[in-house]
Order: structure tokens, then sequence, then C-alpha cells
């Protein structure tokens, strides 16, 4: 016989942590499936009585990837990173408990109001999520890199070079620059400390870089370390390597089955959870595959045929700048936090990140160079340190985000696996290719060659902040769910993560995700019996 709870979770990154920790102090019996493990930072040794946890992979480590295993095609890779690959896309998601925070860059800023323009519900708009922003705030804890705005130019060799290079290429194209909050604990870097949420504890960044490698100080203010933690602290019940594959009404709720891991890969056991509520936020590409499939399969027939659509990528645009010569080569850009600082182009912004010695490995200029580490990392391969380290000092890299029109549509192809259909094509779009122009001019400014798509296999965009798919909307022929995060057709089902976001945000988007998710929460809290 299943399990019941008051509440099944799916997921357990900002959408699906934010609704565990509401429900659970409300009063509710709360489950959380989460496909993947649980991680812990390098330098960070577990407390006694913490539940296990796997460190933190390396690039080369068979926990590196989630997928299938190449030599053992009936096993399940567990690892921290899920690159989905499409024909015309990449997708870089993250797998364990604290879902995509684990690999986050951790900056922490509120879309702009223009995204709110068109296609969002009547009620949802910038003003209408501030309080929501502000509900978040006591987990994400934004503050800036201590002294980024004073050491700039001071001559201290502390500063961070990377925010560094890039202000002065805002001054050569003339854009405003500005450093950026982030959701990271600047605190003692040598003991532990409690950090307010349940048991959890943290160190002090270290300004390492690794921050979306998976913070080997337990730093940053991931969702496993704040409403996760606290949330099982309230009694809610996290199940590790629970694989979510199916949704079903029952008479008094829903049925959720899944698949159970053995740490090896295997299947442990098919089963399935029981609730009088289901709360989906296995993220854009998991939450829209699982309904795709459930429909596919007659379990929620009647879902909404706007499934799939308002995709967008979120203008992203991974470049980089290549050193011309030793005169070039940057020095210490790549010490942490992963981003420091932007510049504002009002419609798309462009920020600095660290491009460490884990990411050189799967990050070049060419395609050729791209492909062969990217398969020796898969077969476990490991690079020098010497090799990894001159490709992280020769490659600038620039993160983009903006306005790419959300034209897309999520879809099963004929193989059954998750495929995009975009009319004309991502890289077509105007914002995408402004993205593009201006990351070129700052490379010009900066001496250095341009390098598009500098994570891409054949040149395909990548993704690290994939939005819709289950867009929230003020009717059921544009949306899958309301305002509030509930399904259209189906009471008792809501969703809350990035795929109910219905358009670009033109900002990194975690903190508005974790805002309505706040909202959302709100409202499941008002509709508990």
């Amino acid at each position: 016989m299943a399990d019941k709870f008051d509440y099944v979770v799916v997921g357990s990154g900002f959408g699906g942590g934010t609704a565990a920790l509401r429900l659970a102090q409300a009063g509710k019996r709360v489950c959380v499936l989460e496909r993947g493990r649980r991680w812990h930072g390098k330098n960070l040794p577990p407390a006694p009585g913490e539940k296990p946890a796997s460190a933190f992979p390396e690039l080369g480590d068979t926990s590196f990837f989630w997928g299938r295993q190449l030599w053992r095609p009936t096993r399940q890779r567990l690892g921290l990173y899920e690159m989905k690959q499409m024909i015309n896309l990449q997708g870089l998601v993250g797998a364990g408990v604290g879902g995509g925070s684990l690999i986050w860059a951790n900056v922490v800023v509120k879309a702009p109001d223009w995204v709110f323009e068109k296609n969002w519900p009547k009620d949802i708009n910038r003003r209408t999520l501030d309080s929501y922003y502000h509900r978040a705030d006591p987990y994400l804890r934004p503050k800036l890199i201590p002294g980024i705005a004073t050491q700039i130019n001071s001559g201290d060799g502390k500063y961070n070079h990377r925010a560094e290079a890039l202000r002065l290429s805002a001054e050569k194209v003339g854009r405003p620059w500005r450093p950026v909050p982030l959701a990271v604990n600047f605190g003692d870097q040598t003991n532990a400390q409690p950090n307010g949420h349940g048991n959890a504890r943290q160190l002090g960044c270290n300004l390492c870089g690794l921050c979306t490698a998976g913070c080997p100080q337990g730093a940053k203010n991931t969702v496993d370390k704040t409403y996760i933690a606290e949330a099982e602290a309230l009694g809610a019940e996290v199940w590790p390597l629970h694989l979510a594959t199916g949704i079903e009404p029952t008479e008094g709720g829903y049925r959720v089955h899944f698949k159970r891991f053995n740490l090896d890969g295997t299947v442990a056991e098919t089963g399935c959870v029981e609730a009088k509520r289901v709360v989906l936020s296995a993220g854009t590409f998991g939450s829209t595959e699982l309904l795709l499939n459930c429909r596919k399969n007659g379990l929620l027939p009647n879902l909404s045929k706007a499934l799939g659509t308002r995709f967008s990528i979120n203008g992203n645009v991974l470049g980089g700048a290549l050193a011309v010569g030793k005169a070039n080569a940057p020095v210490n850009t790549n010490s942490g936090p992963a981003i420091a600082s932007m510049i504002d182009y009002g419609r798309f912004a462009i920020e600095d990140i660290a491009n460490p010695t884990w990411t050189a490995g799967i990050v070049g200029e060419t395609n050729i160079k791209r492909i062969i580490a990217f398969t020796l990392a898969l077969t476990g391969y490991k690079q020098t340190a010497k090799v990894s380290a001159q490709a992280a000092r020769d490659l600038l890299l620039y993160v983009g985000v903006g306005d790419d029109g959300a034209r897309g549509r999520l879809v099963l192809n004929k193989l059954g696996l998750l495929g995009l259909k975009w009319p004309g094509g991502i890289s077509r779009e105007p914002g995408i290719q402004a993205l593009h122009k201006a990351m070129a001019e700052l490379a010009k400014a900066q001496g250095r060659r341009y390098v598009p798509n500098a994570m891409s296999i054949f040149n395909r965009p990548v993704t690290y902040h994939p939005l819709g798919g289950c867009p929230m909307a003020d009717t059921v022929e544009t949306g899958v769910v309301d305002s509030y995060g509930r399904v259209f057709g189906y009471p008792g089902l809501f969703i809350a993560d990035g795929s109910v976001v219905p358009t670009a945000l033109g900002s990194n988007p975690s903190y508005t995700i974790a805002a309505l998710a706040e909202r959302i929460a709100e409202r499941l809290a008002k509709e508990l019996d």
C-alpha cells in the first residue's frame, strides 16, 4: 500500500523547497521526491547526526553527469549535472537535494518592470511580487561581495579582477556597470556556523570560484541549506534518488509514481506515494516532460493544449573572449564568487563569470576541442591541473540574459524524448543577436577574440536558465496554470517552478522563481483543509 501524505512535492529546488517549508509550517505532512542525491562540500565536514551525502564531484568523476551510463545503459548515472541534449539546444540543469541552486551562480536580482508588459496573468506584475521577493530574503540573504565597490582601482590585490575587467570594458563601450547582490555567506571561512535554518551549517566563502561546481565551503545559501533544512526540521520528509515518472488522479487526490535508485544507478524499486494535493516543481524541463508523458499515457488527458509553450532560454548566451597572445592573458580572473558584476543594456545584461578549472574541460574556442573534451569527461578522463589552468586563464567568459521572445515549444519527439520547436531558430531572435553583438564589442575592447557559444557543441545555444513550458495565464487556452500555480482542469495539482514563467525574465531568474513560489505557497496554505 502506498504511503499517504497531505502533500507530495516533486523536486527540491526554489519552487519545491519553498512549497515544502510553507506547508510544513502549516502543520501538514509533506513528502518531497528528489531524483538526485544529497551533496556536501568537501571543506565542510559532516556533523554528528547529519544525513549521509556525497561530496560534490569533479569533471571526469562517474558522478559528474546525470544520464544513462554509456557502458551499462540499464543503469542511471546519478550525477550533479544533466546536459539536456536536443538537436537545436543544450540545457544545463542540476540534480540533487536543493535542485538547481546547487549549481547556481548566486545572483539575486529582481525582474525589470518591462518583463510584465505582456503574456502574464493580469494580477502579476513587479508590484504584486515585491512582497514575495521580500519574503524570500531571509533565505537567500543577498549581499554584495564585501568591499567590491571600494576595492576597484584601490590597488588592493584582493579585489575581483574579473569584475574590474568588465567595469573597464563597460567604460570603453559607454554602458553602466554595477556589482550584483549574491546569496553567499561571507562569514567565518574555517569554523562552520549554524545559519538559523533547521540544523544547517555553513562556512564562509573562500573566493575559490567553484560556485557552479558545487560549493566546497557550503557557503552558498542553497535551498538544501535554507528552505529544505528548515522544512525537514519541522517534519517534512525528503526522499532522495526518487525520480517521479507519473501523476494520476485518485478518488481522494493524486498518486505519484516513482523509480528509486541505488547509488550504483540500478533501480531499487518502482513504487508510488499518494496525497490529497501535489506540487510539481521538477524544473522547466522536468515538469514539462513529466506532464507531456502523463498526457500521452492517459494519466492526465485533459491538460491544456498550451502545455510546452512559452518556452524561453531567458536570452542565454555563454560567450567568451579568447586571449590573443600572452599579453592578453588575464590574471586571477577566476577567483570567486562565480559572478560579481553586470553591465546593464536595458533589455538585456552581460555578467562576468568564473571559468575555473572544472569547466575548462568543456569550454573552449572550437567545436572539435569541446567535443573531444566532453567525450573524455564522459568516459572518466581528467585533464591535468596544468592544462586545465591554462585553458581557464586564456578564456574570459561572459554570461548573457535577456529577452528572447519566449516563442519556443517543448514537445516529445519520435523517440519519446524532450525536443524543442522554435520558429526560425533561437539564434535568429533579435535579443540573442544583440547579446552576441554586445559581447563581441566587449571582447574587442579588451583586445581579445570573441568566441560565441563557448560551451556549445555544434554551436547550439546553451541555456542555464530554461523557463516556461507550463506557463501561467488567465485562461486554459493560453496557459497550463493560473496565477496561483493551479493546473487548469485538475483541482489539487499545482506547479511551482520556472516552468510557469511565461516570458523571458531578462535577468537571472532564481529570485523571481522564489517569489512566485512564495506566492503560490501562500495560496496553498489558504486552501488547506
